[in-house]
């Protein structure tokens, strides 16, 4: 039986908040906690450790939470419960975050955030590792699976139109008004499928009978995963580099005000949402290892033009900034649409090798992985970008060091992912 209308708008609807909560956390965090040196409320070292553990710790819980989701039995399902009852903490923390004790002593102020951030970076994939994993209780065929991935890709991508315009919001109306909005959406997005889910009854009987060590212990001894694994996480510490620098390329450089960063943003998610309908067909044509191998290239030049932003002898800085967000647009589509569906080939390839399919700890070992380099990319930027200040004030020439880093680590994440061993699979397929 075919997915209903009105399962597919209310498992789509969950896009929104698998963007745009996170990504407003990662380009914003820093501006609120450590925007200057007079205004900060933490020291940025100390700021960029809370942010590193609190990213780890997130990231190292996740598979966690997904084998508990798994092995869950409950008269609503496995995975209804976790986005039913963890939605509102959930929102709850996201509002928190921004809203620390200004006027306490340091002391508390930290432990504030670690503990805030901390809580939030637990309940998110809590909540949004059961919705993901809600595919295939809805979807039973490999075509219903498609069609709610698109819906779901509808939503995400106006998640991301939101995101853009957050700079605005937050300069006209303040943190408070930013964050209530970002929570109302995040809260009514999930809502519908937490109210109107229905997922399938499994029977114990038809449950594997593979401990979570074992499993994890096969994952990680898969060649072609860990090439995929470690190539897109150096790309996703590049990435989120460029993310959280952006407003301060924009405020500390430009000399602008944080509205401007949406002037930024938009250009880059037209320019992806263009793109993703040239992805197919370039991937039909050349395979998948080769679009993907160019899209890590393409990031690393990215971010080494970033960093010559202003030096070169034709157009002003402005016109620089927009030329290399505009040229980000393009790896920011081949990353949205090619490492899951690599990750389908590599699981193909380990069910053929074990005899067992585990789709559900590939997705959340490389979901760990991948945070804990978002994580470290809070470390690098809280040393690099305030380099030479010699205080909380973020320089020009430490914008231009982060700039430099991400580009080398997505070139290190091009290199590994040259390694990849099934390159020619698309081919034999044909």
């Amino acid at each position: 039986m075919a997915v209903s209308l009105k399962t597919k708008v209310s498992f789509g609807l969950g896009g929104i908040a698998l963007t745009l909560p996170d990504m407003v956390f990662t380009q914003w965090i820093f501006m609120r906690y450590v925007p200057n040196e007079k205004d900060a409320l933490l020291s940025a070292s100390l700021f960029g450790i809370i942010f590193m553990i609190a990213r780890v710790c997130g990231a190292v819980a996740e598979p966690l939470i997904g084998h508990w989701s798994d092995s869950c039995r409950t008269r609503w399902g496995r995975r209804i419960p976790f986005v039913r009852f963890g939605l509102l903490p959930l929102v709850i923390f996201f509002f928190l975050m921004w809203h620390p004790p200004v006027m306490a002593p340091l002391w508390l102020r930290a432990v504030y955030a670690y503990l805030v951030i901390q809580i939030y970076l637990l309940f998110y994939p809590g909540v949004l590792t059961p919705y993901l994993s809600l595919l295939t209780e809805l979807g039973e065929e490999s075509m219903d699976r498609v069609r709610l991935m698109t819906a779901q890709g509808v939503f995400v991508m106006l998640g991301s139109v939101v995101f853009a315009l957050v700079g605005v919001v937050k300069e006209n109306y303040g943190w408070t008004i930013m964050s209530l909005l970002v929570g109302f959406l995040t809260f009514s997005s999930l809502l519908p499928i937490a109210i109107t889910g229905k997922e399938r009854n499994v029977p114990k009987e038809d449950e594997q009978n593979v401990s979570f060590i074992q499993s994890a212990i096969w994952v990680l001894k898969s060649r072609s995963f860990l090439h995929l694994v470690f190539g897109t996480s150096f790309y996703f510490l590049a990435f989120t580099c460029i993310v959280m620098s952006l407003p301060f390329w924009v405020k500390v450089y430009l000399g602008k005000g944080e509205a401007f960063v949406t002037y930024l943003m938009l250009p880059l998610l037209l320019i992806t949402m263009c793109l993703f309908a040239f992805v197919g067909p370039a991937v039909e044509r050349f395979g998948k290892y080769r679009v993907f191998s160019l899209t890590l290239l393409l990031a690393s030049l990215g971010l080494f033009f970033l960093s010559a932003v202003g030096l070169y002898p034709i157009g002003s800085s402005f016109v620089h900034l927009l030329i290399v967000v505009m040229w980000m647009g393009i790896p920011v589509a081949g990353l949205a649409v090619l490492p899951f569906a690599i990750l389908t080939d590599v699981i193909d390839e380990d069910e053929k090798k074990t005899g067992t399919r585990r789709d559900a700890i590939f997705f959340a070992i490389q979901g760990t992985i991948q945070k804990i380099f978002i994580g470290i990319s809070g470390g690098i930027f809280s040393v690099l970008a305030y380099w030479g200040s010699g205080s909380n004030e973020v320089t020009e020439q430490g914008l231009r060091w982060v700039a430099i880093a991400g580009g080398l680590s997505a070139f290190v994440g091009f290199l590994i992912f040259l390694g990849y061993p099934l390159r020619d699979i698309d081919v034999k397929q044909k």
